[in-house]
């Protein structure tokens, strides 16, 4: 008979904590918002490469959507250097790697980085998408893509060492 009432007046207190409304869940077609933001973007990607090309992303804002514009651009040409310098730098520490080579030298490395640094990317594709927001400013989203094939062939003009542009080729 106790451990009857112990039973009964824990039922008591486990439904007298209960919420006695029923839950409801909301319709999925409200909670889907269109986002603003192109599927390409990321917040956490600046850059990326595969077989085919290299990429650069970038999004700015401002209340100019000139200035916005011109900036996002920008960036995203900063970001797709930077892609292209980290996968020359993979090739070159490959190559350093194997023997005994002009690879691990000061002056190579530096001659790389500046090489890249002064690429002209003015023949990048650019897929630019602009947004304003209620309060006016304005949403820059660009991304710069080269193929690897033009980024063997521009790097060819300044830097004449074949085995590390072709460590670069798809």
């Amino acid at each position: 008979m106790r451990l009857f009432s112990v039973i009964i007046i824990c039922a008591c207190i486990i439904s007298a904590c209960t919420t006695p409304e029923t839950l409801s869940e909301a319709d999925p077609a409200e909670t889907v918002e269109e986002s603003a933001v192109p599927q390409w973007f990321s917040n956490d990607v600046y850059s990326h490469s595969d077989s085919v090309a290299v990429y650069g992303f970038a999004m700015a804002s401002a209340a100019d959507s000139a200035h916005a514009a011109t900036y996002s651009k920008e960036s995203s040409v900063q970001n797709l250097k930077f892609e292209i310098d980290r996968l020359a730098e993979d090739a070159r520490r490959e190559l350093a790697a194997v023997s005994e080579s002009p690879y691990s030298d000061t002056a190579f490395i530096i001659n790389l980085r500046t090489v890249i640094r002064d690429l002209s990317l003015e023949g990048a594709d650019f897929t630019v998408k602009h947004e304003v927001s209620e309060s006016g400013i304005h949403y820059i989203y660009s991304k710069a893509v080269v193929s690897r094939e033009n980024i063997i062939t521009l790097l060819q003009h300044n830097l004449h060492d074949e085995a590390l542009l072709q460590k670069l080729a798809p």
